[in-house]
């Protein structure tokens, strides 16, 4: 079981007896594992505190009742390495064996990473827009039709983490010893402190994430172990159902073609004299699409407008346009677009027909 070998190699590691190659292998077991970091972060601190103790309790009595309790614990962990002394780590051991009950019986906190328990939830409805501010002084704008869920009490965890569900901005607040976790359906992205955007709506096969200021570490949900940083005026795109590009040979790793990942710089969009960030402007109420399809348009206008759209004909679907709307209903929003391409629609209540 990988929990007790990182756990003995985290051991060895604090005890200065690793090999080379065993530090090796924790690190590859942390990178295929990354919640297992709760078992480093606790480990390192039992260590530091039992030097700093000068009332320590009976350890010798302690291991050994936990040894004939969890016995099985023991056995996993002998049988990984004959040649890693119990005598002189059983101190280190019997916090490992009691943490593995713990973790297994998840009523230790450091456990709780995998059991993510939001009792908040932000929710923006379609054609609405939101500006929230979290306990822990991060500013979230949350675009139509998404959802943030979050523990109340994330100003006090090891660990910020939120999920979001459709669209966010965060401005987040820097806390060197607290990242700040973003998780999506697709996507995860950890900072410390830095200004970003996140798009991860369930229906679309495109998931991005842009990068205005600072750094991020972004991974793929189902490929944990590839680890890509961003650096500012960068941009992520996970399309799902096509070939692989390398955008950056020397950080995306070859994958399975089912998916494409890219990054490229974030690139102003130009109308008219003024210059607009495409994947941001939605935070200041402006719908900013270049050369788009009017079918990739269709769900940001169904969000934007609160509306269902049906195609009756497929020809409007490949109609391409370029624009920015801010205060314009979806009534005026289509009479513009109709200057420019030749379609016909009808709008009754939340229902667009266009034909």
């Amino acid at each position: 079981m990988y929990k007790n070998r990182i756990i003995e190699l985290l051991a060895r590691k604090l005890a200065g007896e690793a090999t080379q190659s065993e530090l090796e292998e924790l690190n590859d077991l942390i990178t295929r594992y990354p919640d297992s970091v709760y078992y480093e972060e606790f480990l390192s601190q039992v260590w530091e505190n039992s030097d700093e103790q000068s009332d320590i309790p009976d350890v010798d009595q302690a291991y050994l009742q936990h040894k004939l309790k969890f016995s099985e614990e023991f056995i996993q962990i002998e049988e990984k390495s004959k040649s890693f002394s119990l005598k002189k780590y059983k101190n280190i051991i019997a916090i490992a064996a009691v943490l593995l009950v713990i973790v297994s019986v998840s009523l230790f906190y450091f456990s709780r990473g995998d059991k993510f328990s939001p009792d908040t939830q932000i929710v923006a409805g379609k054609g609405i827009r939101k500006k929230i501010k979290l306990p822990d002084g991060t500013m979230v704008w949350l675009n139509s039709d998404s959802k943030l869920s979050y523990e109340s009490d994330i100003n006090r965890k090891k660990r910020r983490v939120v999920y979001l569900v459709g669209e966010a901005f965060f401005d987040v607040a820097h806390r060197k010893s607290q990242p700040f976790i973003v998780r999506t359906d697709k996507i995860c992205v950890k900072v410390l402190g830095t200004a970003f955007n996140i798009k991860a709506y369930p229906i679309d096969k495109k998931s991005e994430a842009t990068l205005i200021r600072g750094s991020i570490e972004l991974s793929v949900n189902d490929r944990s172990e590839q680890k890509i940083l961003l650096s500012p005026s960068e941009k992520f795109a996970l399309v799902e159902d096509k070939k692989v590009v390398r955008a950056k040979s020397n950080i995306l790793p070859d994958l399975p073609k089912d998916i494409t990942l890219t990054i490229e710089h974030v690139v102003p969009v130009r109308i008219g004299e003024n210059e607009y960030i495409e994947e941001t402007s939605w935070r200041d109420s402006q719908l900013v699409f270049q050369n788009e399809s009017l079918e990739d348009l269709k769900p940001k206008l169904e969000r934007w407008f609160n509306v269902q759209i049906k195609f009756e004909i497929e020809q409007p679907k490949s109609y391409r346009f370029t624009g920015v709307f801010k205060n314009e209903t979806i009534e005026e929003t289509l009479k513009a677009m109709q200057l420019i391409k030749p379609f016909k629609f009808k709008l009754k209540e939340h229902d667009l027909i266009i034909y």
